[in-house]
Parts: structure tokens; C-alpha cells; sequence
């Protein structure tokens, strides 16, 4: 019992008083009577009682493990269910629909993904290829390139030979040309032309002019076939052979040259086409995640399939929801309390929750009916009552309960904290607390004294002292105050 109530109880407790031992004394010259009591060693059971309410040991709030509407409820708050029951049934026609357009989204996903893959592979394949023709196209035009630079290098030879053989011509050209007008000056000079020398026409110098013709005949004739040789040798700069393979390695350049241009243009095309390493992985994480969600609205679905059972048969103590409601995920829908194992729990004040252990004897009165039961559970956190008072919440288990323990029930709990065979006690009504701690009043040589005290066990009418009192010792159960101190006072037992 708390201390503030065992004041109350003091104060309320002085009609009683009488029937303790000493009996009741009246004003004599020989000091006032008080009712007392003498302090005496006797067994003690040290107890602490409260009110609580009857629980299932057991309880389970169900919540809701999908968003959709309610279907169907089999039950109200008060009904007893079996382990298994059918308790909440849920309406899944929008979860099935959200399948079969998750099942849909996967596949078209699928489809276009592969898609993607096998069109970038293809362009791969032609990227490779433009690749290889590249190169090759680039090898075939440095190998007939080079084959043309031959003919050109050749022709080049040739040309300078002849260029030489031009030049050695022009020069004898020159040479006979002077010679020429040198025997034409003299052939002049022969028939007169510019001269007076008549020794000059002699039979042997008209001969020598007609030689001299001859002689421009024949180097007129030599100059027109040199300038015949030379001009043979401008012209015609390549062999019928070297001027056809020229003309061949010409066209296969012009074909080699439009196809390595294609092949480059194809290659930077199809490389443009082709997905790389994180953009084929991002795709792939997109399948993935679209059968993730698939997979998640078919187990939504069987969540909601099988409807919400109840684990343990016991007794509907709140319905939070009603057929045709909407619920989300983790709305609470109704609680299940055992039926099978019942407990009572109580709360208790800060001072008496330090008195309690796990396995310690209780009393659970119930409308007239007691039970027996033992302490189970101590709480660890303290709450505050409606009186702003901290509590702690303590559970007992009933054994050998029947039908009158019903869950709700109000039951009366007295829980033996300790005993003692032997200890020096007082009634409860001589016992005072204030903020320096307990005490009560006393009769000593024939006059009240104020005795401060320490206590240990006490039940409903008695207290344990085991300090500042001893056996023998005479205390007044009645109402008596600091004032007293100090009066005379009288034992009706002497």
C-alpha cells in the first residue's frame, strides 16, 4: 500500500481504534487515556493491493498487409474465434487488374529491350565489317596508288632519255645551221652575190658551192628527221601496255576511292547505333525492375487472396474497420486477445513496484470469486495515471480460471511481496510519515514522545519496525499530533 493512502487510512482508522489491544482511557489526575498498543514480534506477510483488468496473455493487433476495400467481416468486438478463422476477406479485383497490367508492362518491356539489343548487335556487326573494308579499302589505294607512281616513274625515265637525245639533237641543229650559212655566205660570195672577187669563180669553187648544196640537202633532211625524233619524243610519253594499265589502275582507284568513302561514312552511321556497356546495362536493370514490380503485385495479390486469419483462438477486443471500407497498408483492423491463458494487470506506485518480483504469490478477487495466480512480468516503464501519478504496469497469471474470468473484468489483486515468521510490529494506525520519514507516538514514563522509525514488511493492519522501537514498547493507535509531546499520558492497561 502506497503512503499517501496509509495516512488516509491512519486518520480514517482512529473509530476502529478501541478494539486494538490497551482498550479505550479516560481523563484522569493521572494524565489523559489513550487507546495503545504494545509492540510485539509475530508473523507478517507483506502485501501490496490494486485493481486491475483481465487480459489474454496473448494479444495480436492484425493489420492490413495490402491497400484494397474490405470485402467481407465474419465478426464483431465480443466474439470468440478459433485458431484459423476467417476473420476479414478483401475485395481484389483492382489488385488482380494491377497484375495483369504489371504482367503486360514486363513483357512489352522485355520485348523492347531485346529489340534495342539484337538492333544495337546488328549495327555492331555492320560497324565491325565497315571496319574491316576501312582498312582494307585503305591498303588497296596505297597498293594501286603506288602501282601508278611506278608507271609515272617510269615514264619519267623514259622521258628524260629522250629529253636528252631532244637536247643533243637541238644542239646539232645549231652546229649545222651555223655550217649551213657559213657555205651559203660562200655560195653567195661564188656567184657574186656581195663579192668582186673575180677569183672567186673559179671551176673549183663552183664546185664547192654544189657540194655545199648538197650538203644543206642533206642537213635539212637531218634537221626535219630530228625535229621529227623530237617531236616523237614529246609526244608519245607511254608504251600502248603502260598507258592501258594506267587507265585500269585509274578506274579501280576511282572505285576503290568511292568505296572507302562509303565504308567511313557507314562506319561513323553504324557506330552511332550501337549501345554501349552501361547503356545495355541500364536497359537490362529496366527488365529487371519491371519484373520486380510484377513480382510484387502478384504477391500483393496472394497476400489479399487468402484474407486475414486469426493465429490463435481468444475473443475480438476492438474492430477498427467495417465491410466496404478502404484501407491502406498498415491500417489496424481489429485485435485478437487469448482466451486460453488470462492475466490480470495492475498498476502500481513507484514505491510498491520496488517490492515486486517475477514468481511472487497473488490473489485475484473477481465478482465474489477468487483466484489464485503468481506475478509473470514487471514492467520497465513508468506512465502516468489520470492524477498525474507514475505507475508501472505488473502482470499476473490466473490459474484455474472458468468462465466468470471474462476478458475486461475488473478484479481485485493482492500480491504477497514477503513474509517473516517473527518480526516487531504496530498497527497500521500508529504509524505517521512526513518528509524526513516515518514515525509514530509513544508512552514512556508516563508522558507522549515522538519516535522516528523505520518499516519494513507491511500487509492491510499491520507494519514491520526494524528500527526505533523494540518489544514492549507502548504506542497510541489514536490521533495524536506534535502538540502532544511532552502530556501526560496514560496506559489503561496498567
Amino acid at each position: 500500500m502506497s503512503k499517501g493512502k496509509l495516512i488516509v487510512r491512519i486518520i480514517a482508522g482512529v473509530a476502529a481504534a478501541a478494539l486494538v489491544s490497551g482498550g479505550v482511557v479516560y481523563a484522569t489526575n493521572h494524565g489523559t487515556g489513550y487507546t495503545t498498543c504494545v509492540v510485539e514480534e509475530k508473523g507478517i506477510a507483506g502485501t501490496v493491493e490494486e485493481s486491475g483488468k483481465i487480459h489474454g496473455k496473448e494479444d495480436k493487433v492484425y493489420y492490413a498487409a495490402v491497400t484494397a476495400p474490405v470485402k467481407g467481416i465474419s465478426v464483431k468486438e465480443g466474439d470468440a474465434v478459433n485458431r484459423g478463422d476467417l476473420i476479414l476477406e478483401y475485395d481484389t479485383s483492382d489488385l488482380e487488374r494491377g497484375l495483369r497490367e504489371a504482367k503486360l508492362k514486363t513483357e512489352q518491356t522485355e520485348l523492347d529491350v531485346d529489340a534495342k539489343i539484337s538492333e544495337s548487335d546488328k549495327y555492331a556487326s555492320k560497324y565491325r565489317k565497315a571496319v574491316n573494308d576501312d582498312m582494307s579499302y585503305a591498303q588497296l589505294y596505297y597498293i594501286y596508288r603506288e602501282q601508278n607512281n611506278g608507271i609515272t616513274e617510269e615514264q619519267y625515265a623514259r622521258s628524260y632519255q629522250i629529253q636528252c637525245q631532244i637536247d643533243s639533237l637541238t644542239r646539232d641543229i645549231r652546229d649545222k645551221e651555223k655550217e649551213i650559212a657559213e657555205k651559203q655566205h660562200k655560195k653567195n660570195k661564188a656567184s657574186g652575190y656581195g663579192t668582186k672577187d673575180e677569183s672567186d669563180y673559179t671551176e673549183k669553187n663552183v664546185k664547192d658551192i654544189k657540194d655545199a648544196q648538197k650538203e644543206i640537202d642533206r642537213l635539212n633532211q637531218e634537221l626535219i628527221e630530228m625535229n621529227k625524233g623530237l617531236a616523237v619524243g614529246s609526244n608519245a610519253n607511254m608504251t600502248p601496255d603502260e598507258n592501258e594499265r594506267l587507265n585500269d589502275n585509274n578506274n579501280v582507284l576511282e572505285d576503290i576511292t568511292r568505296n572507302w568513302t562509303e565504308a567511313k561514312s557507314n562506319k561513323a552511321a553504324y557506330e552511332g547505333n550501337i549501345l554501349n556497356g552501361d547503356e545495355k546495362e541500364a536497359l537490362e536493370k529496366n527488365k529487371e525492375l519491371t519484373k520486380e514490380e510484377e513480382e510484387a503485385a502478384a504477391e500483393e495479390l496472394a497476400k489479399a487472396a487468402g484474407g486475414v486469419k486469426s493465429e490463435f483462438s481468444g475473443i475480438i477486443t476492438s474492430l477498427n474497420v467495417h465491410d466496404g471500407a478502404f484501407v491502406n497498408e498498415g491500417t489496424a483492423l481489429f485485435t485478437v486477445e487469448t482466451s486460453e491463458d488470462l492475466v490480470c494487470r495492475v498498476n502500481v506506485s513507484k514505491y510498491d513496484i520496488l517490492d515486486i518480483k517475477a514468481g511472487q504469490k497473488a490473489v485475484i478477487d473477481i465478482a465474489g470469486r477468487s483466484y489464485e495466480g503468481k506475478v509473470s512480468k514487471t514492467g520497465k516503464l513508468a506512465t502516468e495515471d489520470a492524477s498525474d501519478k507514475n505507475r508501472v504496469e505488473v502482470e499476473i497469471a490466473l490459474s484455474g480460471a472458468d468462465e466468470a474470468a471474462i476478458i475486461g473484468l475488473e478484479g481485485d489483486v493482492t500480491i504477497y511481496t514477503e513474509e517473516k515468521g517473527k518480526a516487531a510490529v504496530i498497527p497500521i494506525e500508529a504509524l505517521y510519515s512526513d518528509d524526513d520519514g516515518d514515525y509514530c507516538y509513544m508512552i514512556k514514563d508516563g508522558k507522549i514522545e515522538k519516535a522516528r522509525i523505520k518499516t519494513g514488511i507491511r500487509d492491510s493492519v499491520s507494519v514491520e519496525v526494524t528500527e526505533g522501537l523494540q518489544s514492549g514498547d507502548i504506542v497510541i493507535t489514536d490521533s495524536v499530533t506534535d502538540a502532544d509531546i511532552g502530556k501526560k499520558a496514560k496506559n489503561v492497561s496498567d
